[in-house]
């Protein structure tokens, strides 16, 4: 069964005392402050599957919402295409409530002044991933499914209601499906996606490194304009500021970490336990995913794993 844990509180986007530490929100990623963060640390509501306790401090905990990748606006220095970084997190940020938002100039993804600096809002959560971070779908406003600490159900109109459901119908974010998310949730949410691409909305008309459109990636200047599925876009960011640029040994670097690298991933479409390297598909300076991102779910990180 679907179940997830209703967790009330507040989204955080500024902190007033100190306004240039704050959060930096993106497309997938928001802080929250739960109302009652004891049942954030009981692990029967909230499980650990990587065996990472939450990272959690009287300022709230970061929501990493369920089944969706946005494009990187800030990732180890550099970033993916900004107007469809910056799309899908406003997008987020507008649905749930904030508005007048203004950054600071030398910080970019620090807010500088909004609306209002919290508002109320729910999360549906089903565990702790391996950096710490709530995995939840996310909702505005107070009006939740049911109490504080709840066990909910969650059904395709629940699931529709959601902020993760409407950017990935909208197009805003690629799909990353993991295999804590429940199989009927995975179907209904690979629907909404392949009904956004193939009616070329949002980023899909721009994305590369999928079966028939490989990316070119030649260093990492040649990263920061791309539109290509963000879990890659990571991999391939860390291995070029290892390794040198272009994509020679890309593959065996991968390899040599089972963990970090290469993960574990089931192919939908064969039905096979396979690994990150197996989807890929690399020819000189080209990558390229060699099945559509909505087929792929990612089994997450183990016991100690750290994870991206």
């Amino acid at each position: 069964m679907a179940e997830y844990t209703l967790l009330y509180g507040h989204f955080v986007i500024r902190y007033p005392d100190l306004p240039k530490q704050g959060p930096e929100p993106d497309g997938d990623t928001m802080k929250f402050a739960p109302a009652n963060q004891s049942l954030v640390w009981n692990t029967k509501l909230i499980p650990r599957r990587s065996g990472r306790a939450p990272k959690i401090n009287r300022r709230g905990i970061s929501v990493r919402l369920e089944a969706i990748d946005a494009l990187e606006t800030h990732f180890e220095g550099t970033h993916q295409e900004l107007t469809g970084g910056k799309k899908a997190r406003d997008t987020l940020l507008a649905k749930l409530g904030f508005t007048n938002i203004e950054y600071w100039e030398n910080l970019p993804n620090k807010i500088k002044s909004a609306n209002k600096d919290r508002l109320p809002g729910f999360v549906l959560s089903n565990g702790i991933d391996a950096n710490g971070r709530l995995i939840g779908f996310v909702y505005s406003g107070s009006d939740g499914p049911g109490k504080d600490g709840a066990t909910v159900t969650v059904d395709n109109e629940l699931l529709g209601r959601s902020i993760n459901t409407k950017l990935l119908s909208d197009g805003l974010v690629f799909p990353a499906f993991y295999g804590t998310l429940p199989i009927k949730l995975r179907e209904h949410l690979s629907t909404e996606s392949q009904a956004a691409w193939t009616a070329g909305k949002g980023i899909w008309p721009r994305a590369t490194g999928l079966p028939t459109r490989p990316a070119e990636v030649s260093d990492l200047d040649s990263l920061t304009t791309s539109v290509i599925w963000p879990k890659l876009f990571r991999r391939l960011v860390v291995f070029i500021k290892e390794t040198g640029p272009g994509l020679e040994g890309f593959e065996e670097w991968l390899r040599e970490d089972g963990v970090d690298r290469d993960d574990k991933v089931f192919r939908l479409d064969t039905n096979e336990n396979i690994r990150f390297h197996d989807i890929l598909t690399i020819e000189d300076d080209t990558v390229a995913l060699n099945l559509h991102p909505e087929l792929i779910v990612i089994e997450p990180d183990p016991v100690d794993g750290a994870g991206q």
